[in-house]
This record gives structure tokens, sequence and C-alpha cells, in this order.
């Protein structure tokens, strides 16, 4: 186009037209107008506007004068001082100018613009869900192709196709996320009637819907917090068989995840059943160890072969005692391993920080603290000294009689604590603090009394009596003291050599140690943590001598342990799927999955995360569909981090969470008990379990235990056999116990006398997952062994294992 200039003298001049400018310094004083943009002069200064920035030009007029008033995206701007007729003239330049350029910018956009109207256009009947990934793209799309078309077109297009395309560009533009919620409630109200057949038909009974509603949502991340009961490995299959009918995915772009063996095969069996076969042999279903394999094989030609230390236990505890061996022998660790068992092996806690006598003896019960010769002691002070007089060779008899007879009708024989017969030295260590107070739970004035008396027997007889005292424990003085005291009698420290303590160690052998390094060794390598990130972890723990002590003896046995697998080109399952890992993370391996689902996702662990977490972010559009229960999260000590449920959002993004609170597993009268048991620990996700199911009686029994559970079992099983006289078929009995020397001695005979029941035995965590007509939890009792056990992991695991549930 031609440039069009259109130049004029204000109507006054002098001082009125300096006042203008000053009072009015939007009024131009002359104008231009070309191809691409309009240009205003103001106080002798040319500004430049795009044609596509202009919004409208209206023509004022006056006595004499007339002008132009134009609205631009910046503000307006009043052109005076022009005749009627070029104003007109001037107008309809600027309109044909900016008809001119609308129309150059729609045809080179113009195809984008109706690929995306289309698009809209489909979802008033949307064929799929829109995910968030997609509506990103869609939006970005969107704005590109409009891109510098702001709504400013002349009136003259209002009504060409191509402004209408553009409307509804902007339109959507507009709001966005409003159009995907309108656009994803149609799809979900008209899937489910596309799919109703499908979803009658799928399971053995027809979907709840929930269920269904759980299955169309098709999120690009899907978290189901699944009910115990509620049918999550169905949920599984369920969306499998609608993604595979309906075509949104083909057979090979699935992958199905399970937790263990048992559940890989069940998932496997059921979709290749209730898909009749049809397809599915492309379903690619795994644990997370047989993905880490066939990762590892395909990207490196060959399968890693697997140590059979990392496949057993017993293996594992074998292979660590023979490193131990070799390490002590070598002399590498044998002054940490004598450190740590001398006074580090239970972490140190004094009476006075117990309350009640019950909980001190539970901490001295559960860490079974012991002396270097074995001996089982009262308290960690006492082990503190008796492992004292041992490495320094002086002879000692725990808790010998004293030589006098002191017993009577009330009161037993005097046993003071430690006798030292080379020297005819009596040591007694009294539970006292600095201001001579006892712990709490211990009778302060007896105590005492007790303390006067043994001080005026000694003296009496004329025996040696040394004493120690808790407060020199807690200050740090205590061996110190008492090794001034003994040279006060004349007794000299003669240390014994490293390898007579060991020797001793030995013999009383290191089951407990290994089984310790074991367990810290596959939580630290599961964990994934560096060992600056574990030292900065120690150094951070209350009780940093102890996990120093301990770690000194675990880095050579782990640096060992690793060098014994490469050596034999083995590795165990934590490298599998850290190599792995690091295949996909670096493009190594190209997944051909787009579409991962999971099972039993509350067991999920930080290094299987990792994993899952670099398939997904592999290519774009993958899409996970997790399923799991926060209130089955029970493997901790194998690892599993149920942090990552509950902050999914933080290792997956944004995601949408499905719940499923319907069970078809047990009635309301046993769902409610558990609901309102579980929900006092405010970290559970909340949800409402409802039954399928109602009774009208009570479904839950509780039994006082006695001294042995025999005759109760028997009368449980006999009311169960009451109750169950009814059915015509036999009906299962689960016995479930903490651990598995719980399992009744006497079950072939209690199976003979009860031939309507089948009755079987399993562990808690051995029973995950299976059903029964009727449960009969065992030993649930409060003790060490008990149901919830007492049996606490050492706190060394803290340093390697999930955060603690605090409730």
């Amino acid at each position: 186009m031609n440039e069009k200039v259109t130049e004029f003298k204000a109507a006054r001049t002098g001082l009125a037209k300096l006042l203008l400018a000053a009072l009015q310094p939007r009024r131009a004083s002359a104008v231009q107008v070309n191809a691409s943009a309009l240009r205003l002069k103001r106080r002798g200064r040319w500004s430049e506007y795009a044609l596509g920035d202009v919004k409208s030009s209206e023509i004022t007029t006056g006595w004499i004068w007339s002008g132009l008033s134009i609205r631009y995206s910046r503000g307006e701007t009043l052109v005076t001082g022009l005749t009627p007729t070029n104003s007109r003239a001037f107008a309809e330049a600027l309109e044909d100018a900016r008809a001119n350029w609308w129309r150059e910018m729609l045809a080179s956009r113009i195809d984008s613009v109706r690929s995306i109207c289309n698009r809209l256009a489909q979802f008033e009947n949307p064929p799929f869900y829109l995910t968030r990934s997609a509506h990103e793209n869609l939006c970005s799309e969107a704005n590109h192709a409009v891109e510098k078309l702001v709504g400013h077109w002349p009136r003259s297009m209002s009504s060409t196709p191509e402004i209408k395309m553009l409307r509804t560009v902007l339109d959507f533009l507009e709001s966005p996320d409003h159009f995907r919620k309108a656009a994803n409630t149609m799809f979900v109200a008209n899937e489910l009637v596309r799919s109703r057949e499908f979803f009658d038909r799928f399971e053995k009974y027809p979907l709840t819907e929930e269920q269904r509603r759980i299955v169309v949502i098709d999120e690009d991340r899907n978290l189901v917090i699944a009910g115990a009961g509620s049918g999550k490995t169905a949920m599984i299959v369920s969306k499998v068989g609608w993604l595979l009918t309906r075509g949104f995915r083909r057979p090979s772009e699935l992958l199905l995840l399970a937790y263990a063996r048992d559940a890989r095969k069940e998932m496997e069996e059921r979709v290749h059943k209730q898909l009749y076969g049809r397809a599915t042999k492309n379903v690619t279903v795994n644990t997370f160890h047989s993905l880490g394999l066939a990762i590892i094989g395909k990207v490196e030609g060959r399968r890693p072969s697997l140590a059979k230390a990392t496949q057993s236990r017993q293996a594992m505890n074998n292979l660590l005692s023979e490193i131990v061996d070799e390490l002590i022998d070598e002399n590498k660790i044998s002054e940490a391993v004598v450190t740590w068992f001398q006074d580090q092996c239970a972490p140190y806690r004094s009476q006075h920080d117990f309350t009640t006598r019950g909980e001190y003896y539970d901490y001295i019960r559960r860490f079974e603290i012991r002396t270097l010769k074995g001996e089982r002691v009262k308290s960690f002070e006492e082990c503190r000294i008796a492992n004292f007089l041992f490495v320094n060779g002086i002879n000692y008899v725990y808790e010998h009689p004293y030589e006098l007879d002191t017993s009577t009708s009330k009161k037993g024989q005097y046993h003071p604590d430690f006798y030292l017969p080379d020297v005819d030295i009596w040591i007694e260590h009294f539970g006292i603090d600095a201001n001579g107070n006892t712990a709490p739970f211990v009778p302060q004035e007896r105590y005492l009394a007790s303390m006067v008396w043994k001080r005026n027997l000694h003296d009496t007889q004329g025996t040696v009596l040394i004493e120690t005292f808790s407060y020199e424990s807690a200050d740090g003085s205590l061996l110190r003291n008492l090794e001034h005291k003994l040279g006060s009698h004349g007794v000299t420290l003669s240390p014994i050599p490293t390898s007579e303590i060991l020797a001793s160690l030995s013999e009383q052998g290191f089951d407990s140690f290994m089984e310790l390094v074991a367990t810290f060794l596959e939580h630290f390598k599961g964990a994934q943590l560096s060992r600056e990130r574990l030292m900065q972890r120690a150094n951070q723990m209350a009780n940093r001598r102890r996990t120093i002590a301990f770690l000194n003896v675990f880095w050579p046995i782990f640096e060992r342990y690793q060098e014994k697998l490469e050596q034999a080109g083995q590795i165990d399952y934590h490298d599998m799927i850290l190599k792995a890992t690091e295949h996909v993370e670096t493009g190594r391996y190209r997944s051909p999955f787009s579409y991962i689902l999971v099972d039993e996702f509350q067991d999920i662990a930080a290094d299987r995360a990792r994993l899952l977490k670099a398939l997904v972010d592999s290519s774009p559009g993958v899409q996970l569909f997790a399923v799991g229960d926060d209130w089955q999260a029970i493997f901790r000590f194998s690892g599993s981090d149920i942090s990552i449920m509950r902050k999914f959002a933080e290792h997956f993004g944004d995601y949408q969470q499905h719940t499923m609170e319907t069970t078809f597993r047990c009635v309301d009268r046993i769902s409610e008990v558990a609901n309102e048991f579980i929900l006092r620990n405010p970290l559970q996700i909340s949800k409402t379990i409802k039954s399928m199911h109602h009774a009208d009686e009570p479904r839950v029994h509780l039994g006082l235990p006695e001294d042995h559970d025999d005759s109760q079992l028997e009368e449980a099983l006999g009311r169960i056999a009451v109750d169950a006289s009814d059915h015509a078929a036999v009906s299962s009995v689960l016995l479930l116990g903490r651990y598995n020397f719980l399992k009744p001695r006497n079950l072939p005979s209690l199976q003979r006398r009860f031939r309507k029941l089948q009755i079987t035995y399993k562990t808690i965590h051995g029973s995950k997952g299976l059903e029964a007509d009727y449960v009969v939890v065992l030993g649930v009792r409060s003790e060490r062994f008990g149901f919830p056990s007492e049996v606490t992991d050492d706190t060394l695991l803290n340093l390697v294992l999930p955060t603690p549930e605090v409730y």
C-alpha cells in the first residue's frame, strides 16, 4: 500500500497552541499511515504503532475543523485541525490499511487457526479425556497461532469466516481451564454411557459407579487411594481392558508393575482371562526387579547375573560373616569391632530417662544388653563396667553371692553387682544422680536405705567395697573414676590383646550384628544415598558417637561386599534397579511404554520410584496410573517409603486423586471398627470405607489372652463352626500371627476336629491381600513378641530408612 500522509496546522497559533499542547499532550499535529504502521507526530516527534494494535478510528466534527479520534492498545490520540474531507479520506485509508494487514496476517496463520478450531469443535462431544499435558499443548499451539492477532480487527471483517474462527480461539484462550473442565465433564458423562456394557460384564460383578468413573477419568498422573477389599487389582485390569477395548492404547504400549512375583502372576492371569487372550500377549506385566533385568539385558545385550546373597537372607548373612572374618584376619576392622561391642552395641539410656519400670525393662529386653563375655546385665552402665574390667584383664564375677549369708524369710541373699576374686574386692553400681535422686520409677527412700545397709554390711564384715554411680556415666567420668578407685586398692590394669577379645566375641557369634549390618546395607543401597550424604545424616544423629562407631565397622564391610560382587561378575537387586534407572535416564534405553500401571503403590521404595519416574519422563505423553492404600503400608522394614505416596506430586507432578471407598471384603460392622481405629492417626489419608454387606450383629470379637491360647483358640473355632453350620460349603478360617512361631502346634488335630472349616495359618505380612470367611488373630498381647510387636528396629536404621511414623 502506498504511504498516505496527511499534515495539518493547528487552528490556533501562538500562546493558544502552546497551551493546548501542554493541556492535551495526547493531541497529534500530524498523522501518517502505510501498509504496516500508523505514525503520529506529537511535539515535533514521531511515534509508530503497528496496525494490529489499532482498535478503531472515529471522525470528530467541529464548527470549522474536523478531526480523528484514534484508539490503540496503549491509549488514545486526537488528531485535530483537519478538514472534513481530509478526515474522511484519512479514516478510509486507515481502515483499508488495517483490513489489508489483517487479511495478510490471517492468510499466513489460517491453517493453524483452522486446525485449533477443528480440535476445539471436537470437544462438544469429546473423543477422549483432555489431560493436563494435552491441554497445555493445545493452549501453547493456540497462543502461537493467534500471536499478535489481538481482538482489534476492523468491524467490516467481523462476519468473515476467518475472524469467526479467530474469535473461537481467542474465546478459548480467555478461560482455557473452564473449557477443559467442561470438556472433561462431557467426556466422562458420555463415556460412562458408551462403555456401560463393558463395565457391566468385564469383571465377575458389574463395576461400581466409583470404579467406572476412575477408569474413564484418564489424567496424565492418576493416584487411586483404594481401601482394603475395594478391588485394587480389578481396578487395574479394568483400566487395561478399557484402554484396549476403546482403542486408546495398543497392548505393546502398556506396562503393568506389581510388587511381588505372586502378585505379578495373578495380575497377568487376570488380564489374559478377562480379555480372553485377545492381543494381551503383548501386554507387559512385570515386577520392578524383572523389569530392571529386562532393561539391562536390552541395553547391554545380556542379562546380569544376580548374586546368591541377594536372593536369601541366610546367604547374605553368610557372605557378610565371611567378609568380617577376612577383615578381622587382615586387622582392618579389629579395633572398630571391639569399640562397637565394648560400649556402643546398644544406644545408651540411663534409668533416669524412663518414667516407669516397664518402659525401662522394655529397653533392656529390646536390646538384649550383653557384655563382651556374653552375660546379660541389667543396665548399659553395668555393661560398660563389665567390659572395662574384661578388656583390662581384671577377673570378675557378675552378681556373685556375698560371702556372708544374708537371706531371711523376707529377703533373699545379697548379690553385689561385681566381685573381683583375685583381689577380693566388691563393686556396687548405684543408680542415683548427682543430687542423690533415684530414677522416677524407683522408690527413693527404700533404695537409699538399701545403699546404707550395703555400706554398713561391708564395713562390719571388713570387705572392700568400690562404689560407682549413674551420674558418673552421665558426665563421662565413670570408667576414669573406676580406674582411679581400683588403683587406690592396688589393682593395676593389664589390657588383654585384641585377639583375645575377638575370640570371646566369636564364641558368642555375630548373628545379631550380622543381621543389623545386612539390613543396614540393603537399606543404604535401596535409599541410593551417597557416602557424603550418609555422613551428613550421621553427624545430625542424637547419638553421634555410637553412629560413627557403627559406620567405622560398616564401611570396610560394604566396600569388600561390593568388591566381591564385582569379582564374581554379579549384581544385587539394588544395583540392578540403579543400573536400569541410569540406562533410562541417559536415553540408552528407549521405553516403548506410553501407559504405566502400578499396583500396591504404597509399598514403593525410593530406588523403584526413581526408576518409575525415569520411565514416565522418558518421552512426552506417558501416563501413570498408580493404585495403593496407605492404610496397608507395612513394608517400611524392607525400604518402602509411604511418603512417596503422600507426596505424589513432588515425585511425579500434578495428578488426579481418586478414592475407592467401597469394600467387598467384609461387612460394615468390621469396616466401621477399622475406620475409627486407623483414622486416629492424623497422617493417614482420610477415607471412609463403606461395605457392600450389612450385618445386624457385631462381627469383631475380642478375647482376653490367658497363659495359653490353645483353649481360647478352640473356643473361637467352636463358635465359628456353629456360625458356619448353615453354609453348605466348607468355610475358610485364616489364623493370623505376628511371627511364624505363633503357628499352633496342634493345627492338624484342630483341622480334623473341625472338618467343615478349612484352617490355615499365615503371618501378618505373609497374608497381605488374602481373604477368608473368618479371621482369627493370635497373640494379641502387649509384650516383646506380642501384637503389635514391641521389637523395634535399631535407631541406626533411621539413617537409611524412610522417615518413621510419629504416631
